[in-house]
């Protein structure tokens, strides 16, 4: 998924958790699932090489005309293309919940990372508002309004067409830090933890999905400064298992 371009020139929340996590004078980063590349270009400041990978060739190229001091490699999460033990640092940031194959994914950004090197990764809690998601609430209600077939014109060769015919609801997954610890298992020490947000985390972003898929408000160019900086606000309330957000960085062993 890209980038707010609000996230341009100001981090907030989980982008300024993750830089922070960044040491200073790191030697090379690779950051999974990176999109437009308008967070990867900050890791710049923290590393020699930065490196970001996406499944989406047209981000990727955005990313490369936008930011040329970052490496844009075209590779999905599960199968990426870098040799064993490449980066110093390995970052996936709300990646882990929308790959086809959640364990693969996370085993190849241990795969990629050198002994000692740090694992850096955020991911939706799975809290009492978790039900709130708004991707899971908006695109389950797409799914239902594909399935009443409401016509829309027709398609040039005179089939009937109906309003987001084809549709299809993929679930936006939740984790536990357990179920995460689980998944590195004793190839990496857990050194940090970070919960953040409760209920106008969700709320806001669930606003931001209603007006993209409704209104045709794009999250990706609409700034929302307002509702993004509720959303930071609610970013630092740590309120452990209860958060809507959990991060947590790991260091490989050996």
């Amino acid at each position: 998924m890209s980038t707010p371009i609000i996230y341009r020139t100001e981090l907030m929340d989980r982008y300024k958790l993750v830089y922070d996590w960044v040491p200073d004078g790191t030697g090379s980063v690779l950051d999974i699932g990176c999109g437009n590349g308008v967070f990867t270009q900050w890791l710049t400041r923290k590393a020699e090489t930065v490196t970001g990978t996406d499944h989406s060739e047209a981000q990727l190229t955005f990313g490369a005309r936008e930011f040329p001091d970052v490496s844009f490699v075209c590779s999905p999460g599960e199968h990426l293309t870098f040799a064993d033990e490449t980066f110093d640092v390995v970052v996936m940031s709300e990646v882990l919940e929308h790959m086809d194959d959640d364990r693969a994914a996370l085993d190849e950004a241990l795969r990629v990372l050198r002994p000692g090197g740090l694992f850096i990764i955020t991911v939706p809690n799975r809290g009492p508002f978790a039900f709130l998601d708004g991707d899971n609430v908006v695109n389950r209600f797409v799914w239902l309004l594909s399935k009443l077939r409401i016509p829309k014109g027709r398609h040039p060769d005179g089939r009937r067409r109906t309003f987001y015919e084809g549709f299809r609801f993929v679930k936006h997954r939740h984790y536990s830090l357990r179920r995460l610890r689980a998944f590195v298992g004793d190839r990496a020490e857990l050194e940090a933890v970070s919960y953040g947000g409760l209920l106008l985390w969700p709320l806001t972003y669930l606003v931001e999905k209603v007006l993209e898929v409704f209104f045709r408000k794009p999250l990706v160019t609409a700034r929302y400064v307002f509702l993004r900086r509720l959303r930071a606000f609610d970013f630092r309330l740590s309120l452990g298992s209860l958060s809507y957000n959990v991060g947590a960085r790991f260091r490989k062993r050996g």
